[in-house]
């Protein structure tokens, strides 16, 4: 009999899946970060966090030292500070800071919400100690709770992370993103929603929106989008991590021998040696991934060409399925079958 799926976040490296807001969460001023990954649940593979909060709310300017930042713009207008420069994040743009990079950001949407991955440390161990328990799934409409200077100095000593000693300003100019091109080193970028590394595959066009040469090697980030259409084959990877969060649409997912329907804000973690497939469910499906390590990259390039537009086409193009074999030996791929073939 197969053990159901485990849907809170668990204390050891597992399959599990989290609902839109589920997780443990914790309110900071007047935002909740709700954590859907961590150490624990990973065996230190990543971390995830999402943090939603209203217009005003901002968090000051600090550094890590060891940990990567990935984020996904989810909803709303977050301001950035990263470096020396000052960013208009709107939905589906995306930040990549890397170790040492000075950063903050500032809501400026009357409701905003964004998805930040760490990989390198655990920068989820900041809420606990930053905030308090929050029972409520959301923000409230007015909070007293303030994060003291006590609280910064507890989180600077126990992780990943050093405020700076100036007050942090916002400036009232920031440059709406229009990046579209990855740099070739693992720097601190910004990229608009919809650009990356585009390569389609079949009727779906993955974005990459952090490779090996940007993260040194520790992981890679892609964003799908696709139309309602056909199952994915069954496979698994023994040394790779791999994190589906569904941003639009839904889709059906097969992990662990069980069948489980993604809806927006949902996230599902695969750690290796789980069999898995997909099939994308509406007309317009987007979902968001993080695969550590970084080494899965050839697997998208081999499998899908480049491509030059920003929608999926209407007839499908191909997946390379003869490149893809001939070079599966170096590849983290353990193919099972047909699609859903673990099911039957």
């Amino acid at each position: 009999m197969t053990t159901p799926l485990t849907t809170h976040l668990p204390h050891e490296k597992m399959p599990y899946l989290l609902r839109r807001g589920e997780g443990k969460r914790y309110l900071f001023g007047n935002q909740v970060a709700t954590i859907i990954a961590d150490a624990a649940s990973t065996g230190q593979m990543l971390s995830a966090v999402v943090i939603g909060g209203a217009k005003g709310e901002s968090f000051p300017l600090h550094t890590h030292t060891a940990a990567y930042e990935s984020i996904y713009v989810l909803e709303g207008r977050v301001q950035f500070i990263i470096g020396s420069e000052s960013y208009m994040l709107l939905p589906g743009d995306y930040a990549h800071i890397v170790p040492g990079t000075a950063h903050a950001y500032q809501m400026l949407g009357h409701r905003n919400r964004f998805i930040s991955y760490s990989i390198g440390a655990d920068l989820t161990a900041i809420y606990p100690l930053l905030g308090e328990v929050h029972e409520p799934i959301e923000y409230l409409p007015y909070s007293s709770h303030r994060v003291t200077d006590q609280q910064r100095q507890l989180v600077e000593q126990q992780t990943d992370i050093r405020f700076a000693k100036e007050d942090t300003i916002f400036p009232q100019q920031y440059e709406l993103v229009s990046n579209a091109e990855l740099p070739s080193a693992a720097i601190s970028y910004v990229l608009e929603s919809g650009e990356g590394v585009r390569l389609l595959t079949g009727d779906q066009v993955h974005r990459l929106l952090a490779t090996q040469a940007t993260t040194d090697g520790e992981y890679i980030v892609v964003a799908s989008d696709g139309p309602k259409g056909d199952e994915i084959i069954s496979h698994y990877h023994e040394h790779h991590t791999e994190t589906f969060f569904c941003t639009q649409g839904h889709m059906t997912m097969w992990a662990n021998e069980q069948e489980i329907k993604l809806f927006p804000g949902d996230f599902l973690h695969v750690p290796a040696g789980t069999v898995h497939s997909y099939r994308l469910e509406d007309h317009f499906t987007k979902v968001v991934g993080v695969l550590a390590s970084g080494l899965f990259e050839p697997f998208f390039r081999l499998l899908g060409d480049p491509y030059e537009h920003y929608m999926f086409p209407s007839e499908p193009g191909a997946a390379r399925i003869d490149r893809l074999m001939e070079h599966i030996d170096q590849l983290d791929l353990k193919i099972v079958g047909p699609p859903n073939a673990h099911a039957k």
